[in-house]
């Protein structure tokens, strides 16, 4: 004769506890994993993101810088930059659209200066032509220009570009970059 609890088939209350502890244990596991994959994604696609911005916006300071002049002895006035610490900002000139004159010189465009300059408040760098602001970048956290007079390792017609640019992941991580860049100027 059979017993009526050897009869009855399935898990004991018991045995359901120990199955849902073990699949909630490999449930936190398997989330635990998912975020920390996900931290890892969003953190090296933001730190890529900002140095692709440092990267394209000293390369487009850089190319116009190199129209500047250092050592013209006419007008307008050589490219200027404040002395350290206040390396912050340059005001340079460029060419005017007829490059070369009679006499085979350069001619510059005198009335118009072109002046990059940080602003540490909002934290952005911006392109001023004619008292015209126009914003270059946000995230900017500093930018030194430097030439000959603050740093006696460049030459008369070199300036050395430092930029720095933060920003936070989506998990409020700060990721920063920091592009630097020697641009000789025109002669």
């Amino acid at each position: 004769m059979m017993n009526r609890f050897q009869s009855r088939r399935g898990f004991t209350f018991l045995e359901t506890l120990v199955a849902s502890g073990i699949l909630m244990s490999l449930g936190l596991v398997v989330v635990m994993w998912l975020s920390s994959v996900s931290d890892l994604w969003w953190t090296s696609t933001t730190q890529s993101q900002v140095r692709t911005t440092a990267e394209q916006l000293i390369n487009r300071l850089t190319d116009e810088l190199k129209n500047g002049t250092r050592t013209s002895a006419a007008s307008p006035p050589n490219a200027t930059i404040p002395a350290s610490p206040n390396n912050t900002a340059i005001t340079f000139y460029l060419p005017t659209s007829q490059v070369i004159d009679a006499s085979g010189n350069i001619q510059w465009d005198a009335a118009t200066a072109i002046q990059y300059v940080y602003v540490p408040a909002t934290q952005e760098l911006r392109r001023v032509v004619g008292g015209v602001p126009v914003t270059l970048s946000g995230g900017v956290t500093n930018i030194r220009f430097e030439d000959s007079t603050i740093n006696a390792a460049l030459y008369t017609n070199e300036i050395r570009v430092t930029l720095t640019i933060q920003q936070r992941s989506p998990q409020q991580r700060t990721m920063s970059a920091t592009a630097t860049e020697i641009v000789k100027l025109r002669n």
